[in-house]
Formats: structure tokens, C-alpha cells, sequence
């Protein structure tokens, strides 16, 4: 064996190596997780799993979108609420109503056809042909601006904005809350810790471990706003406003509104992320040991 042929047979085995710290971890059923090693997989089993991974990638379900599909609902979850708040901006602090809005848009798109058709309006940006905009407001697209300007962005549908993800978030009160909004008293004079304040006077299930999150927790006033806006209750009392995950942006107010676009949603996007990347990786594992292997997983896999 010649030393060039020595040093492939090293490296091809170094890399055999490596896969085998490549696992799939099958589901949990009754406190019990199989694993199984890549490299220990037949063909049809790294197929079922590569195609599990797109899945949970590109899932088009309404129910159960795949990460990279979750991430384009809140881009435009967030330009929808950005594009909302614009239009209040510019009538309550220009003196610039959405009609009038709406006919110089449609203004300078006539006299621009060809660089702002229609699907161009989809991502150029606002900020390019109107000056003076908040920094929150400049790369909202120009056809979000337009819907808003006719109350046609339709409603949000809030389903994978769980209670569970906003309770993670954390609390962080302000000296308001601390020293006034939530203090209580017990019969006895003690000061009610004001988790457990908050617990009452939201009547949230004890089943939600509420923690204190100094670096980016909500306030209590944030953290209130969302959970009646995912509930529509406080003490379970139901005012109607909201229900079944779904709301009309026009009838959010420009607090919420704020709220998600500038805090939520960018959060729950970071997690998306970082779940979509783990997807990524493991597809990436699967291809890499299906090859070492000489077959192909990802042919017509949809």
C-alpha cells in the first residue's frame, strides 16, 4: 500500500468514525426514547428520517408548519403589524390620512411601472419613497402599507404563539409595579411575593412556572396585555374581544401591536431559528452517512 493510499484509507475511516456520534432519537412512548446510530440505519429507515427532517422544515400544515415555513408567517406577521402602525403614525402625528396615503402610493407606482410592478411591491421597501419614517417603519414593503391603508391586512392568527412560550419569556417588573401595582399584603402585614400576585390577578393555571428574566422579561403591564390577548381573560372573565387564535389587526391596539412586532415576535423568531438550524444539521447528517453509504435519500422526497 502506497503512503497516498495509506492516507485515504485513514481519512475515509476517520471520517466512518465520526458518523457514528450521528443519532436519531425516535419518539418518547412511556418515558422510553429509542436511538439508533446513522451509520446502523438501512436505507429505508435514513429515507423516513430525511423526509421527517423536510417536514418539520417546509410543512405547510396550518397546524403544524415547518420551522422555515413558521419563519416567513412571522416576517409577515410582523410587516402586517409594523405596516398597521405606520398608518395610525402618519394620521395621528402627520395629519396624513390613509386615503391620502393610499392615492400618492398609488401616485408614484403609475408613474414608476416598470421598477414597481406587482411583485416588486411585495419587498420594496417603504423608506425608499417616503422620508422621515421612524426606524421601526422604513422596510415595511410598500404593498403592507397599501392593505393597511384599506384595512385589508386581515386578521392574525396567534396559534403558535403559545401561552407556554410568553410565560418563558420571563418577568421583569418595573418600580411602579414593584412598589405600587403589585403590592400586597397579607392578613398578617407580610408582602405577597409578587409572582404570586400576578398569578391571582390574572387566575393563571398553576401549571405555568412564572420566573423573574431581568435580561428581557416583560412587565407585568406587557405580560397582562399578552395573556388577555391569547386568553381574551383576566379571572376568567371574557370581554369577547379576542378569540380562537385569530384577530383583525385593525382591532389590536397600537400597545399590542408594538408588542409583538418589536418584542414577541422577534423572539419566538430567534427560536424558529435555532430550531430550523437543528433540523438543517441532522438533515445534513443523514445525507453525509447515506452517501458514505453510496445511496441517495433525498430523490422525490417531497
Amino acid at each position: 500500500m502506497t503512503a497516498m493510499e495509506d492516507a485515504f484509507k485513514k481519512a475515509v475511516e476517520t471520517k466512518a468514525n465520526d458518523m457514528r456520534t450521528y443519532i436519531w432519537k425516535g419518539p418518547r412512548v412511556n418515558g422510553i426514547q429509542e436511538e439508533i446510530r446513522l451509520v446502523d440505519a438501512t436505507y429505508e429507515q435514513l429515507r423516513k428520517y430525511y423526509k421527517h427532517c423536510m417536514e418539520m422544515l417546509y410543512n405547510n400544515d396550518a397546524k403544524y408548519p415547518g420551522r422555515i415555513t413558521l419563519l416567513g408567517i412571522i416576517t409577515d406577521q410582523i410587516q402586517k403589524c409594523r405596516a398597521e402602525l405606520l398608518v395610525r403614525w402618519l394620521k395621528a402625528e402627520k395629519s396624513y390620512p390613509a386615503i391620502s396615503c393610499l392615492e400618492d402610493l398609488k401616485a408614484i407606482i403609475s408613474n414608476n411601472k416598470e421598477e414597481l410592478n406587482d411583485e416588486a411591491l411585495k419587498t420594496y421597501p417603504i423608506g425608499d419613497i417616503m422620508n422621515g419614517l421612524p426606524d421601526e417603519f422604513v422596510r415595511v414593503p410598500i404593498r403592507k402599507v397599501m392593505d393597511a391603508c384599506l384595512s385589508s391586512l386581515g386578521v392574525m392568527d396567534s396559534s403558535h404563539l403559545t401561552l407556554s412560550f410568553i410565560v418563558k419569556m420571563g418577568l421583569c417588573f418595573t418600580q411602579q409595579e414593584m412598589q405600587k401595582d403589585l403590592l400586597r399584603k397579607d392578613e398578617s402585614g407580610k408582602t405577597i411575593n409578587r409572582l404570586e400576585v400576578v398569578r391571582r390577578e390574572l387566575g393563571l393555571d398553576p401549571k405555568f412556572n412564572l420566573w423573574i428574566n431581568f435580561e428581557g422579561g416583560l412587565s407585568y403591564e406587557q405580560f397582562k396585555t399578552l395573556y388577555i390577548f391569547k386568553t381574551g381573560k383576566v379571572n376568567n372573565v371574557v370581554p369577547g374581544r379576542f378569540s380562537n387564535n385569530k384577530v383583525p389587526y385593525t382591532n389590536m391596539t397600537s400597545d399590542l401591536l408594538r408588542l409583538l412586532s418589536n418584542v414577541v415576535l422577534y423572539r419566538f423568531q430567534e427560536q424558529c431559528e435555532r430550531q430550523a438550524q437543528q433540523w438543517q444539521d441532522k438533515a445534513a447528517e443523514l445525507i453525509r452517512v447515506a452517501e458514505y453509504k453510496g445511496w441517495d435519500i433525498t430523490r422525490n422526497i417531497e
